[in-house]
């Protein structure tokens, strides 16, 4: 019964070990793959770990205290194709932007991803947190974290001021670098 019981478990993380290496289309954050996977993130955060061990992956932002972000080694794109064979499934190579991949784990961080998400156009931050409580009921940030995020992504030229006749307040907008940045956020929480 011991056996049978030691054999299901092994089945079991195999079929998350493989549903987390396929995943992998960009690189991500624990959370970024819990969200588009469905498995817990200290699930996602335990196999991202042993996969790094084990050189499957490897973590781009090492220094970064949170938001670390992780991608596939060599090693790791073998495994995927290997695996993608087994169950029939089309590889696609990867097609990665040029692109900083530190300042991509920087703006992973929950705060910044909201406001980058949600800059569609020029707006001020108030706006900003209007848009963020009509589609995000549990969005904990203030206006003023939003204005705070804003001189930030202000001065790693993700955002650029707009200045709008006839209105006291500077607007902002993303910048080419931000709309990068945007669409790999947008690409990350995907579905599978």
């Amino acid at each position: 019964m011991k056996m049978a019981t030691e054999n299901k478990n092994q089945l079991k993380t195999e079929k998350i070990e493989s549903k987390l290496l396929l995943v992998f289309t960009q690189p991500a954050t624990a959370k970024q793959i819990s969200k588009k996977t469905g498995i817990p993130v200290n699930t996602c955060s335990y196999i991202i770990g042993k996969f790094a061990k084990d050189g499957i992956l490897t973590c781009l932002n090492p220094n970064a205290s949170g938001s670390r972000l992780y991608w596939l080694t060599e090693s790791g794109i073998l495994q995927k194709k290997k695996l993608s064979q087994k169950l029939n499934i089309k590889y696609a190579e990867p097609n990665l932007p040029n692109i900083d991949w530190q300042l991509y784990g920087w703006v992973c961080f929950s705060h910044r991803s909201m406001v980058i998400k949600v800059l569609t156009s020029a707006m001020q931050p108030a706006k900003v947190k209007r848009i963020l409580m009509l589609q995000r009921i549990n969005a904990r940030i203030s206006a003023s974290n939003i204005r705070d995020v804003m001189q930030l992504l202000l001065s790693k030229k993700i955002v650029k001021p707009v200045k709008v006749k006839k209105q006291a307040y500077l607007r902002y907008e993303l910048t080419e670098l931000g709309n990068k940045l945007r669409q790999l956020l947008l690409r990350a929480e995907t579905a599978l």
